[in-house]
């Protein structure tokens, strides 16, 4: 005989007809094929007062069936307080019960106050609700979802507004046009189409994504992003002033770092915007070392950013550092390194809770790696 089942309206309409038809409670629980106990708390828990009497509770109604149901004075002057079963109206208590039961929280004081403490410090270190829950897996174990939700209902110290992306997006202004279609660029061999193309003859070839972030217009600086979707690494530099033969001198670097075979078999392909800054497609193609070719570049549609959707997503990520609206003038080529480290050093939900750096290391090896950085002996030159 079941126990735990949750009564539905069907249930209690029976419960209610066999009441009034004077059903022993051992009757309607095998009918039912549900616990008497159950079916006794039910009527008591969700009966009604239909009219206060003068005098307390008669006898009749502290037992089953707990109310004047069938009782031959309920239409008399009877000077007890009257209740009656009504199966709708149990239905809506039971729906309203059910639903406080699962507000609040099921934590202690002490449990709360550690997991406020841990959320909030990683919030305001520009963490995400997963790295911190990575980062503490011994002291949180609480879901994501569940952690959200506290933060959400405004449970924790840690407000929706403190969240890294939890933004409100509003429809952007369009002060300026930028003409991305240049004419006096030839980007013939090398537009979405060509791209489109390419992958489809080379569908295991590396992509990386190409742009910057963006600055206010009073900064003569702009932060550069390069990343490799697959294993979400990320290269960032500071530039001053920014043009397209400082934007070339980012990859001779490059090049120079890792070596020429290295570079031609890392960064087979480079997808980007029409900014001018990468308008030199020689430059970035091809070596200034051997004067062959090292990559090749192609350029997304203008205005139709998801063409390149994971750079635009690491964009995102980077504002943690770099919010939008602030100057970044102040930060230095060595600032930068250390924000790119420590972006490389965040657990990736995708990644299995693993860090960029783990998968790059991975796939392409440490020694790579310690070359694109200049580590040595696990320290930035």
């Amino acid at each position: 005989m079941k126990t735990w089942k949750h009564l539905n309206i069907e249930n209690r309409k029976t419960i209610s007809s066999c009441i009034s038809h004077n059903y022993k409670l051992i009757n309607i629980s095998e009918i039912l094929n549900y616990d008497p106990r159950g079916i006794s708390r039910e009527v008591k828990r969700n009966r009604i007062v239909i009219s206060i009497g003068l005098k307390n509770d008669c006898n009749k109604t502290k037992k089953w069936p707990y109310v004047c149901t069938g009782c031959k004075n309920k239409y008399n002057n009877c000077p007890y307080t009257k209740y009656k079963y009504n199966a709708q109206i149990a239905q809506k208590k039971a729906d309203a019960n059910l639903i406080n039961s699962r507000k609040g929280i099921d934590i202690d004081d002490d449990e709360f106050n550690k997991l406020d403490s841990i959320i909030k410090k990683g919030t305001d270190e520009n963490k995400s609700i997963y790295q911190i829950t990575i980062e503490n897996k011994e002291n949180i174990n609480k879901s994501i979802t569940t952690l959200y939700r506290y933060i959400n209902n405004g449970y924790l110290t840690t407000k929706r507004i403190d969240l890294p992306r939890a933004v409100k997006y509003k429809k952007r202004k369009h002060n300026k046009k930028y003409d991305y279609s240049n004419n006096k660029i030839d980007r013939t061999g090398h537009t979405y189409l060509d791209y489109l193309s390419y992958i489809h003859k080379n569908p295991r070839v590396n992509v990386w994504q190409l742009d910057f972030l963006g600055a206010i217009k009073t900064d003569s600086k702009n932060i550069l992003s390069f990343i490799l979707p697959e294993v979400h690494f990320t290269l960032l530099d500071i530039i001053t002033n920014p043009t397209s033969n400082k934007v070339v001198k980012f990859f001779d670097n490059l090049e120079e770092k890792i070596g020429t075979d290295t570079f031609k078999d890392l960064v087979p392909v480079i997808l980007t915007d029409r900014d001018p800054c990468f308008a030199d497609i020689f430059g970035i193609c091809f070596s200034k070392i051997t004067g062959e070719e090292r990559c090749k570049i192609f350029f997304c549609d203008p205005y139709v950013s998801n063409q390149k959707p994971h750079v635009e997503n690491i964009n995102g990520q980077i504002r943690k550092f770099f919010p939008k609206g602030q100057s970044v003038d102040k930060y230095t080529k060595k600032d930068i390194k250390q924000i790119n480290k420590t972006l490389l050093h965040t657990p990736i939900r995708s990644l299995d809770g693993n860090t960029p750096a783990d998968a790059f290391k991975t796939v392409y090896g440490d020694d790579i790696y310690y070359k694109i950085f200049d580590i040595v002996n696990g320290k930035l030159k």
